[in-house]
């Protein structure tokens, strides 16, 4: 049965997870637990020690088909420092900790770390036959969302590896269904377990888990699992990391662990890390747009909220209070206040409004404080300034904008979902129990507003005719009717067992939600259930309470960074259009006070967004010997030194905060990069300048629409032109088969020596190391790991990565005279040999392709005017406003780059330029090393000639060295495609040399 989800198997930044954490067991054999058992055989059973003795009886007792890793501890740290050094991480000098084989997967939220790390489960089964998973996580909640997304992704799973053998069972552990454990245990299929840590957090007094069981041969559930060594994979472990909590993990035996989060607390052995910066840069996540609703003018009555209290020393109460400012204006600001202090003091506020207000006492345990003519004040509450009228006008926000968005996005098969955060439910039941009678002071004004907004357009009025009512649904905890009275929604912790429905319930209606049938539209939910909330579609969140928490902010996002799915025949299926892919967060505070404030909150969990990271240069390309820019990158070491280089030269400060001495667009300016990384430059200054948090987070203030010129697509001469930049061509590559078997052995025969594998067997088990073998009694033991294990398909499997035929590779394989070294260590030898042939390969296609015109064209000019006449989400920060609007498709262009916006401005001056735009990036031509879209279609009038069609790539260097070698491949593929259709003027335009 088909979810209705479509899942993109060959997203590269997800892949990339996958293989970091494969690629740390490489050398393991494919049978690790028949090696064992085989190697064993010398040992006598007596020499073993009592431990070992123990797991294996524990094994044949349950009868465990379970996970064996024969690795020795040195080869998994050795695979990790190659990992790390590839995803430009800090390169560990050694395991985190010597008892166990901890790794760290960082993603941000939104990025499909739940989809990571279930394909890698099956990636691990397919590469080394592991077995036995579990999942643990720390709540119900998420628990829920793990078991929906195997639901979801079932079908995807089972298209992708049903055909390479291999099958799975996933099940939730419950205390109810104990015995469960023994098929988990005994299958010898993929099995993975769902389970919360508090199922096995405990003793036999507290947990079943603990318990022994008749049914289970007087074994307890937790042997069962032990038995398997399972590998544990652990979601948001920043909420395991209790002692109790460690030591259940420990309970389980894993054979080595994997811990996935966008905001780990404590680091291990990091392995890869995607943050919130490269979430965003990648396109991956929702452009963050906050709309600010807040008081103007001063406060009619005093204005009263409590931010903490603290005892470190002495007792303060930290209250934000309206201060009068030297100018005499009033400022909100946040100030400590001491018992019995007169609010009025022209130390604290200065303002009189404030007269006979004093604290009366103060309590950390709960946090409040008494104030003399009020009463209690809770932490986080507030008093006296327009809260209501402000929420009012948030309400109203928040409407406008998801009708906006929903007259962009309903024709696309795009629902909007907007998500109201409230911290008491009675604003919303107000004197009802539930969705079908909440009459609270929220319900009220959304029904009234969203009535009064609803009325200002025709096209909104056909768009959601339907009473308010039906639009919007509260999702709160539920406390059980007795005796046949209705069940009524309550407030809550969002960890106690009543709320387990209520993530049921947004968990399982996803997609319920997601159809355009379903009436709801605008969601209520506790700010609690925060992390219960995951909903592709959320456009729009309204948090109606004060910002406080440490995390909030981020929290808040999260629940709506996932990229929006849109309907189609096929199911849904991800949009990643920067145009529609954006967030609204309406809050009660300025755009600045946001932004910087989220800021604080992603610098203390240590991503630095919107500044320069020791990581930031580590993907520079390298250039090799002859000074040629390759497809390796600098590494963690590199980017440290570059970023050190630019501490004490004053670009940047210890913070990485850029001073205003970088000054990129200043005529002559330079870094003057030491010679080690002169060739560096450009990189360099291209990323320092995309480090500012305006680029992550925009005030909506410059959100701004563009007007299509619909008077071009009239013109029989733009007809004409984009006719001819637009054909279709196709292509062949012709590639001499000797040159490619003579490069390829020279390539191979000049790499490094690969280490062999060889076994050691010691009383305690069967390790496999890399390197030579030592000693006479090591030596022929290597014999017998050659000989007990099959060897891979080699020649499939290179046929596979690089489609040349059999004999080909054959031919390559005996021509390099290193067969030996594939027996002595097949992955790493057929690894070496992928790398190489593809990287031979694409530097012989290039030179080989001939394209050839036919019928049909790239991009309909029906389909162009279609897409310009859509509405997208642009910002005035990445555009360029033409003097001459009649010159382009619009009267902005979307740059980029800073080349790019330059070269706009020169096109729109120059009265020899005629039209010229930007190309979309639905303008794709095919290549041999992947689709090309290039930046500009431009027509010139010269002397002698009415017009000439020119393409232009803008780039910041014309120098091919320093540039990587798929580029250079798109760009001359590119002049070939462009002369077989006519178009002969195509060039690389750069500052300085823009050959126009």
């Amino acid at each position: 049965m088909s979810s209705g989800f479509k899942f993109d198997a060959s997203q590269e930044y997800q892949l990339d997870a996958i293989n970091s954490v494969v690629d740390l067991l490489d050398g393991q054999p494919k049978d690790g637990e028949k090696l064992e058992t085989t190697l064993r055989g010398p040992v006598a059973a007596a020499d073993l020690s009592d431990n070992v003795a123990l797991d294996l009886d524990l094994s044949q007792e349950v009868g465990a088909v379970g996970n064996r890793l024969v690795l020795d501890r040195d080869t998994v740290l050795a695979n990790l420092q190659r990992v790390q050094d590839k995803n430009g991480l800090e390169v560990a000098s050694k395991l985190f900790d010597d008892s166990a084989l901890d790794f760290d997967i960082e993603m941000e939220t939104g990025t499909g770390k739940t989809y990571v790390y279930l394909r890698t489960i099956f990636e691990l089964a397919e590469r080394y036959n592991f077995t036995k998973f579990v999942i643990l996580v720390p709540s119900v909640a998420i628990r829920e969302g793990v078991n929906t997304s195997i639901r979801l992704m079932r079908s995807h799973f089972e298209n992708l590896y049903k055909k390479r053998n291999i099958t799975f069972d996933s099940s939730v552990y419950s205390g109810k269904t104990a015995e469960e454990v023994q098929s988990f245990a005994t299958s010898t299929n993929v099995q993975i377990m769902v389970m919360t840590i508090d199922s096995i957090r405990g003793n036999a007094n507290t947990r079943i888990i603990h318990q022994t069981r008749d049914k289970l041969n007087g074994l307890k559930p937790i042997d069962y699992l032990k038995a398997t060594h399972p590998v544990v994979i652990m979601d948001e472990p920043q909420n395991m990391e209790s002692l109790l909590s460690q030591s259940a993990v420990g309970e389980l035996d894993p054979v080595f662990t994997l811990r996935y989060s966008a905001t780990h607390k404590r680091l291990r052995n990091v392995v890869y890390r995607l943050d919130p910066v490269d979430a965003h840069d990648l396109g991956l996540v929702k452009q963050i747009v906050v709309a600010d609703v807040q008081q103007q003018g001063a406060d009619a009555s005093p204005y009263i909220k409590l931010v903490e209290v603290k005892n470190d020393k002495g007792w303060v109460a930290r209250l934000e209070l309206s201060g009068r400012k030297a100018d005499g204006s009033l400022e909100r600001r946040v100030v400590n206040v001491k018992q019995n202090q007169e609010l009025s003091d022209p130390r604290l506020t200065n303002n009189a409004n404030y007269d006979g207000w004093r604290v009366n006492e103060m309590s950390i345990e709960p946090a409040y404080v008494d104030l003399t003519l009020h009463g209690y004040l809770y932490q986080g509450e507030s008093i006296g300034g327009s809260s209501g009228a402000i929420y009012k006008e948030m309400i109203r926000e928040t409407i406008k904008e998801h009708l906006r968005k929903e007259t962009q996005l309903r024709a696309k098969g795009i629902k909007v979902l907007s998500l109201f955060f409230i911290d008491k439910v009675e604003s919303f039941l107000g004197d009802g129990s539930n969705n079908n009678d909440a009459n609270g002071q929220f319900v009220q004004w959304f029904d009234e507003l969203f009535r009064e907004e609803r009325a200002k357009s025709p096209q909104w009025q056909e768009l959601l005719p339907q009473d308010p009512a039906e639009l919007r649904r509260g999702y709160f905890s539920v406390l059980k009717g007795k005796k046949g009275a209705a069940d009524r929604f309550q407030d809550t912790s969002g960890t106690t067992k009543a709320d387990d429905d209520a993530y049921e319930l947004i968990m399982q209606q996803k997609e319920r939600l997601l159809d355009e049938n379903e009436p709801t539209r605008f969601v209520f939910s506790h700010s609690a259930l925060r992390e219960g909330w995951d909903n592709p579609n959320v456009f729009q969140i309204c948090t109606l309470r004060e910002m406080g928490a440490e995390t909030e902010r981020r929290q808040t996002l999260g629940r709506g960074l996932r990229l929006p799915v849109a309907k189609g025949e096929g199911g849904f299926e991800r949009v990643a259009d920067r145009g529609i892919a954006t967030l609204t967060v309406v809050a009660n505070e300025s755009y600045m006070q946001f932004a910087d404030a989220l800021q604080k909150e992603y610098k203390d969990a240590g991503v630095e967004i919107g500044r320069v990271r020791k990581s930031e240069f580590s993907k520079i390309p390298l250039q090799d010997s002859d000074g040629s820019i390759t497809d390796e990158n600098l590494g963690y070491e590199g980017s440290v030194s570059i970023w050190e280089y630019l501490l004490a030269q004053e670009f940047i400060d210890r913070d990485g905060i850029v001073h205003p001495k970088f000054q990129p667009n200043a005529e002559g300016f330079s870094l003057n990069m030491p010679a080690d990384f002169m060739w560096a430059e450009p990189f360099v200054i291209d990323l320092i300048s995309r480090t500012h948090i305006g680029k992550y987070v925009k005030p909506k203030s410059k959100r701004q629409s563009r007007t299509l010129n619909k008077e071009l697509f009239a013109n029989p001469e733009f007809e004409k032109f984009w006719e001819t930049i637009s054909r279709r061509t196709t292509y062949r590559v012709e590639v001499e088969r000797d040159k490619i078997i003579e490069n390829s052995v020279k390539a191979i025969k000049e790499a490094p020596d690969i280490d062999p594998l060889r076994i050691q067997v010691t009383r305690a088990g069967v390790k496999v190391l890399r390197g030579g073998a030592k000693g006479q009694e090591l030596g022929s033991r290597q014999q017998e790991l050659r000989g007990s294990y099959d060897l891979p398909d080699i020649i499939g499997e290179l046929q596979e990565a690089t489609s040349l035929t059999r004999k080909t590779i054959v031919d390559v394989l005996v021509g390099s005279g290193r067969l030996g070294e594939f027996i002595a260590n097949p992955n790493d030898f057929i690894a070496m040999t992928k790398r190489l042939l593809q990287t031979e390969l694409a530097k012989l296609v290039v030179h080989g392709v001939q394209y050839e015109k036919i019928a049909g064209s790239v991009y309909e000019l029906r389909e162009l005017r279609k897409d310009g006449e859509e509405e997208k989400e642009r910002f005035l920060d990445q555009m360029y406003k033409l003097e001459n609007a009649d010159k382009s498709n619009f009267d902005y262009v979307v740059y980029d780059s800073d080349p790019e916006r330059q070269f706009a401005e020169l096109l729109d001056g120059r009265e020899d330029i005629k039209f010229f735009m930007k190309l979309p990036n639905k303008f794709k031509i095919d290549t041999p090393v992947g689709p090309y879209n290039p930046d500009w279609a431009i027509v010139k009038h010269e002397d002698g000639e009415e017009h000439v069609y020119m393409i232009r790539e803008t780039k910041s260097t014309e120098d091919e060295i320093k540039r990587r070698p798929t580029e250079n491949a798109k760009i001359k593929s590119a002049k070939q495609h462009f002369e077989a259709i006519g178009v002969r003027d195509y060039a690389v335009s750069v500052p300085g040399s823009w050959r126009i």
